[in-house]
């Protein structure tokens, strides 16, 4: 009796901590929509790079998750995959006004192929959610993050590189890629063979997003006080 009472008890205190980091979650996305929206309506989309318009998706498919889920409907995986492609082509655009000529031609050709891969061999049609499309997202976000490191750092700039937004957009996805993919690769390994560690990655993937939409939070607040883009 005490054995099962006290594993229902573990039950309940890992249920608690899931809600209270998902509820943390869907609050600092919130914050930083809103943000950046506020921002929008000051000085325009083009002031933050059309941050908005990338936060705005993301929070309301967050929400349209989470209602689903809550809902016990789980047929919505497919967004995902729709998402991860504008994922792709949003930050290939928002890059694109960064980055000199040479290298916007670069990644508009690194661009080209992936979209042509996931048309060809990627059934991002299907009803699941395609866990390729996850590691394309993190490899072209690592891509340009690291590329923008050397660029910035190459280049002499008055505006001190903590200053710059882009380097706070910069770290978020790098940060984030980083992690999806050490919990993306062994995750139908995990699945199988240790479910609870996988749950374990889950909910650090959640403190993950946390901190990457709060490193998009400062990037914003820069973007209030200087136009670097």
């Amino acid at each position: 009796m005490f054995l099962v009472q006290k594993k229902d008890i573990t039950i309940w205190v890992h249920y608690i901590h899931k809600m209270l980091i998902q509820i943390l979650y869907i609050a600092v996305l919130l914050a930083a929509t809103v943000k950046s929206i506020v921002l929008a309506g000051k000085k325009g989309l083009s002031s933050q790079n059309y941050f908005a318009v990338y936060l705005f998706l993301s929070l309301c498919l967050e929400l349209y998750g989470h209602y689903k889920i809550y809902s016990k409907e789980f047929d919505f995986a497919y967004l995902f995959n729709y998402y991860s492609i504008f994922l792709i082509i949003f930050f290939n655009i928002y890059y694109a006004k960064i980055f000199p000529q040479k290298i916007r031609i670069f990644f508009l050709s690194v661009l080209i192929a992936i979209l042509v891969y996931i048309m060809l061999f990627v059934k991002f049609y299907s009803e699941n959610y395609e866990n390729i499309l996850g590691i394309l997202v993190c490899f072209y976000f690592i891509i340009n993050a690291l590329v923008w490191f050397y660029v910035r750092l190459k280049n002499f700039d008055e505006v001190k590189i903590f200053n710059d937004p882009n380097f706070w957009v910069s770290c978020g996805l790098l940060f984030w890629s980083i992690f999806f993919i050490f919990r993306s690769i062994p995750m139908f390994f995990l699945q199988d063979n240790d479910p609870e560690f996988l749950q374990i990655l889950k909910l650090i993937q959640y403190c993950v997003n946390i901190i990457m939409y709060g490193l998009f939070y400062i990037a914003l607040r820069k973007f209030e006080k200087n136009n670097t883009v």
